[in-house]
Formats: C-alpha cells, sequence, structure tokens
C-alpha cells in the first residue's frame, strides 16, 4: 500500500479549495469583483458645524463678485485674520453660513481661502440661500441611498446608476410629452458547489466551485430623467429599493 497516496490526496484537494473562488455577497456583473478604494477626493478641510460647503456637492465652481474690499478670517469664529479682499473682483465661492460666506479670492497678501461679510458679496440670486438648504438636504438624502446601493422614487438616471451601477438592460422612448427610460438591474450571488474531480495522481478528490446564481432583478422607470416608479421580482432575497423615501424634485440653487 502506498502510504504517500492518501498524504498527496489530501495537498492536491486543498491546493484546489485553495485556488477556488471565495464565496462574496451580491455581485451587479457576473465575473467583475469591485474592489473599494479610499476616496481620495475627499476634502481634509476642517468643516465648521451648521455651514454649507459646496464641494463635493456641486460639480462646477460658483463664481461671486467681490464688491468691496474687506477682512478675511480662517474660520468662523474670526480667531485669526489672514488678509483683506482686493474689491472688485471675482471669487469662488466655497460654503454658505447664517453670517458669513467663506470663497477663494485674492487679498493684499496673495491668494487665499476663509470667510468674509456676507455684505461685502455680491452676484448671488434671489433666494439663493434658501433654495441652496433645500438642495442641500436632497444631496443628503440621495449621498445616504447611494452609499447604501439603493433606489428611490425621484432620483434621477445618473443618481440611480451612482447608486447601483449601471443597467443590464435599457429601453427609451421619446415623444411630444418627453422621454421616458425603463431600466432593468441584475444581481448575482457566488453559490457554492462541491464536486468529486481527479488530481495529477488519479485520486478523487472534493473540489468546491462558486456558481452564479441569479438573486435580484429591479426595473426603474423614468419619466424625463426622473424615477416614477420601481419594481423588483418577487422570492428573491436581495432588494436596492425603497419605497419608503421619495426623493424631492432636483432644483438648482444657482
Amino acid at each position: 500500500m502506498n502510504l504517500l497516496s492518501p498524504v498527496r490526496a489530501s495537498l492536491a484537494a486543498l491546493l484546489l479549495i485553495g485556488f477556488s473562488l471565495p464565496a462574496k455577497g451580491q455581485l451587479r456583473r457576473p465575473g467583475i469583483v469591485t474592489v473599494e478604494r479610499e476616496d481620495r477626493s475627499k476634502s481634509e478641510l476642517v468643516r465648521e458645524d451648521g455651514a454649507i460647503y459646496l464641494e463635493g456637492m456641486v460639480e462646477k465652481e460658483l463664481i461671486v463678485r467681490v464688491a468691496a474690499g474687506a477682512p478675511i478670517y480662517a474660520n468662523l469664529k474670526g480667531e485669526r485674520w489672514i488678509g483683506n479682499l482686493l474689491p472688485e473682483q471675482n471669487a469662488v465661492l466655497l460654503a454658505v453660513s447664517e453670517k458669513a460666506y467663506r470663497v477663494r479670492a485674492k487679498a493684499k497678501q496673495g491668494q487665499v481661502a476663509g470667510w468674509v461679510s456676507k455684505a461685502a458679496i455680491a452676484g448671488l440670486p434671489d433666494g439663493f440661500e434658501e433654495n441652496l438648504r433645500e438642495y442641500h438636504q436632497r444631496y443628503l438624502i440621495v449621498s445616504e441611498l447611494i452609499e447604501k446601493k439603493q433606489v428611490a422614487l425621484g432620483m434621477t438616471v445618473a443618481e440611480v446608476t451612482a447608486s447601483i451601477g449601471p443597467p443590464d438592460k435599457r429601453q427609451s422612448t421619446v415623444n411630444e410629452a418627453g422621454r421616458t427610460d425603463s431600466l432593468e438591474f441584475i444581481s448575482y450571488q457566488r453559490v457554492p458547489q462541491t464536486v468529486m474531480s481527479v488530481d495529477a495522481f488519479g485520486q478523487a478528490v472534493p473540489v468546491t466551485r462558486y456558481l452564479l446564481v441569479e438573486s435580484g432583478r429591479i426595473t426603474v422607470d423614468f419619466s424625463n430623467d426622473v424615477v416614477t416608479s420601481i419594481s423588483e421580482s418577487e422570492g428573491l432575497n436581495h432588494s436596492n429599493a425603497r419605497l419608503d423615501v421619495t426623493v424631492p424634485p432636483l432644483a438648482f440653487p444657482f
């Protein structure tokens, strides 16, 4: 009797199982594994409580006008003066609080970014701050949905795809009433399956493989770029839909 055969068989089985794919959770596409990386686009700036920061919330810089020269400070408490803004120049609005604006502009001391009196800034439309607060509240709701990979009524096509990825199927219609889209998303799950195989030494060994099995299907309908209905397959233990949430209409404050 060859005493090495059982040892070789055991080693071969371990090697085969070791090279099998590990069990994973839900996959948006067969054969594609998403690797999460640290988000380096987020600013390390210490943010003031109660202020609304435009960075990350809007794609384009909001240009305002410095109507009058004014001192600019590092924080809202005015604890550290960093310069005096030059009058009659364009500036970039960075954040809004109840009492001041955070801007990036030129001072006598050079380029600076800090908090300045609202009286020194012009060029904002009427109702800007009220609209910005509503826009910010919507942004927080959508950001939470995207972080949890969920969709809800009122989201846009771009927001839905940012949340759960590109659709597997898409159907679009354009008519006099506008545009309608129907997007279908399919999720998969790796299910382990153990079968018997023969190793290089002719020994029967168990091998674990993972099969991709559909675990969820969701159809999202849009009217003029806004989600109007969400439907899911029944009997599947997977859900991306938040039917208890309705995202407010998208209204730009500027």
